[in-house]
């Protein structure tokens, strides 16, 4: 027969796991913590309320974190608006931003329609600037053809070019992203 004390201990070791366990659920239903960065469930935009996607990092090799990123859409898997919060953990130049937006770009749409999107990509690189650990970029996709940059939760640009808007955010959710991982993390499928 198991004495009373001994009951308490096994309760003990069985029971604080589960409750544990049950409690970081309840608390990843608030929003999702990677590394220091915290991303909140639900984003409002223009009154427009997005919900939290998924979230990943993306690492450089196998050693450096170079930031977090946040997928926010439109309820029930619409993806009508979508909102990509990018949180640096490193300094980047905005020279080195532009030349590897390009490079996906190139990549997945071809130097033809590259040079195409030339105008809008110009006004959306000039734009930018150098970011420090803690800056946070976000890509919002409005109606599938505006595309809107914040810097540090303050409006940089708009452009109304669908061919970049679309073309901008496949660089993580496109058919050959920057990192796989990263799509899916983002997507909600891992």
């Amino acid at each position: 027969m198991i004495q009373r004390k001994n009951l308490k201990s096994v309760a003990q070791y069985i029971l604080l796991p589960l409750v544990l366990t049950l409690g970081s659920s309840a608390n990843a239903k608030q929003g999702i913590q990677l590394k220091d960065v915290y991303f909140s469930q639900n984003h409002t935009f223009e009154s427009h309320q997005l919900e939290l996607s998924g979230a990943g990092i993306l690492t450089w090799g196998i050693l450096l974190d170079l930031y977090a990123a946040a997928l926010y859409t439109s309820p029930q898997g619409k993806r009508e608006d979508q909102r990509l919060v990018i949180h640096y953990l490193v300094p980047i130049k905005a020279s080195k931003i532009k030349q590897v937006a390009e490079s996906f770009i190139r990549k997945q749409q071809g130097s033809e329609k590259l040079e195409r999107m030339r105008p809008a990509l110009d006004q959306l690189h000039n734009a930018m600037q150098d970011v420090k650990p803690g800056d946070r970029y976000a890509l919002t996709l409005k109606d599938e053809d505006q595309l809107i940059l914040e810097f540090n939760d303050s409006e940089v640009i708009t452009l109304k070019d669908p061919l970049v808007a679309k073309a901008y955010l496949n660089i993580w959710l496109g058919k050959d992203p920057i990192d796989k991982s990263l799509k899916m993390s983002l997507l909600g499928e891992i």
